[in-house]
């Protein structure tokens, strides 16, 4: 199988591309939402027929996990977790420099403290508004 790509370079940046500053590295999944929207109506009959290239409801939500530093920047992100205050977020992963920009909201946000082992943090990152996306560099 070739262009597998290696996730371990999934990297979260607070802030607007360019002048972003890096959070961490992070575990990611990421979920692209929307709901198709039924233009059915008796001509089809039965079948549900949904307009093409239009969703409503469209939504990025990332979720994932990254090891708990004492940064300025990660503590932001905990405080915007706290309160529900959105800011500009960018995600990067893959080797292919793929990315996600957009304005999010840090929710949901646990700490996990194993005694003698790393302290993580998982965190939801829910969009609002357009997200930008920079597709991968197919080689």
């Amino acid at each position: 199988m070739a262009g597998e790509l290696n996730g371990t370079a999934c990297l979260l940046y607070k802030g607007v591309a360019g002048t972003a500053q890096l959070v961490g590295q992070m575990e990611m999944n990421i979920t692209y939402g929307g709901t198709p929207i039924d233009i059915s109506n008796k001509s089809y009959e039965d079948w549900v027929v949904s307009l093409d290239g239009e969703l409503s409801g469209k939504q990025v939500v990332i979720a994932g996990t990254l090891v708990y530093n004492s940064d300025a920047t990660y503590e932001a992100v905990k405080s915007e977790a706290f309160t529900g205050t959105q800011d500009d977020y960018v995600f990067k992963f893959g080797s292919s420099d793929e990315a996600l920009a957009a304005k999010f909201t840090p929710t949901g946000m646990g700490d996990a403290v194993p005694q003698g082992d790393k302290v993580s943090t998982s965190v939801s990152f829910n969009s609002s508004g357009v997200v930008t996306r920079t597709p991968q560099t197919v080689v």
